[in-house]
């Protein structure tokens, strides 16, 4: 596997960030744009430092960068999957997750412990749009041989996705998950991944049987990351299902306190003691959707009365967000493709 050299630039047309590889340009223009590699990949620090490369985004906030990785870890049964789903949701139309801003993009979810039945129950479950989201499943595809390598290449250069979620993690490894060598396969893997398409990393795994040493088995994922956090149930017996998530280090950002959060009946995560708005309850009921929404059904939740409701429509509307078909339906305004 080797991985085609490149680099960030700024289109002088359009002011976007564009990505070009070095091989498809011409010398004189390679001189001109920015420094020369010596070596494949080498150069003086001088040309360095003068070079046109752009400072990377966030695909969310603080947590992911642009071809970054990120690894969340919980015990059995507290949520991950559910909370898979709703990253896919936020990233796939850049809305925010937990109230932290996304990047949109499209994502792929691939998902290792459920079969293809009872993943599609669980996405039809949530009554929620998953634009530009690919999902799959597989019991056989590893990591760390060859085959599971060549099926995961031939999704993600299918699908070209901007944020590549894998969950969980120990399905997919075949070697001993606590030898440091064996993990440095699937790493070395997933960095070629990342500089082939262009793609982030979002790895879910299981807490080990002592949950203070992070997750199962070998270290080295916790020093590859970008980001590094935890997720523990807090869920009590009858009540609704409640989990702590925790930064335990973040590369490019300082940890903030623990963020606790409800499963709530849209079937995604909120943070506790968080309240929304009226117009931003609105909002998200609009969004959540998968067909368009008439007033009298935002009315029969009792969110608010039918002048702060209406009200609420109205200056969704003048802020572009939603828009107004029919006889008065009302859907999320999409962004433009």
């Amino acid at each position: 596997m080797t991985a085609r050299l490149g680099t960030w630039i700024i289109d002088p047309d359009t002011g976007e960030d564009t990505w070009i590889y070095y091989d498809e340009l011409d010398e004189d223009i390679k001189t001109k744009l920015f420094a020369q590699p010596i070596g494949g990949f080498i150069f003086s620090a001088e040309e360095f430092k003068a070079s046109n490369i752009t400072k990377p985004k966030f695909y969310i906030d603080r947590w992911l960068p642009e071809r970054g990785k990120i690894m969340i870890y919980a015990p059995a049964k507290s949520g991950k999957s559910f909370l898979c789903m709703q990253l896919a949701h936020c990233l796939g139309q850049g809305i925010e997750f937990l109230n932290m801003p996304t990047q949109g993009g499209k994502v792929l979810y691939i998902q290792f412990e459920l079969g293809e039945e009872i993943l599609r129950n669980r996405l039809q479950s949530t009554n929620i749009t998953y634009e530009n989201v690919f999902v799959g499943t597989s019991f056989t595809l590893k990591l760390d041989t060859k085959d599971g390598q060549n099926k995961l290449e031939l999704a993600v250069s299918s699908v070209r996705p901007n944020v590549l979620i894998l969950d969980p993690l120990y399905k997919a490894i075949t070697g001993d998950e606590n030898e440091a060598t064996d993990m440095r396969i699937i790493c070395d893997f997933l960095d070629y991944i990342i500089e082939t398409y262009l793609c982030s990393v979002i790895l879910i795994h299981h807490t080990g049987k002592d949950k203070s040493k992070g997750g199962r088995g070998s270290s080295v994922f916790e020093d590859w990351v970008d980001s590094y956090i935890s997720m523990s149930s807090k869920t009590e017996k009858g009540s609704p299902m409640k989990a702590t998530i925790k930064e335990i280090f973040l590369r490019h950002a300082a940890a903030l306190e623990p963020y606790e959060v409800t499963f709530n009946k849209q079937f995604e995560f909120e943070l506790d003691g968080f309240k929304q708005t009226i117009k931003e309850k609105v909002a998200e009921i609009i969004r959540c959707s998968t067909e368009p929404t008439k007033p009298k059904e935002i009315f029969t939740l009792k969110i608010g009365s039918s002048t702060s409701v209406n009200n609420a429509l109205k200056e969704l509307v003048e802020e572009g967000k939603i828009e107004k078909i029919g006889w008065g339906d009302y859907q999320w305004k999409r962004k433009e493709k």
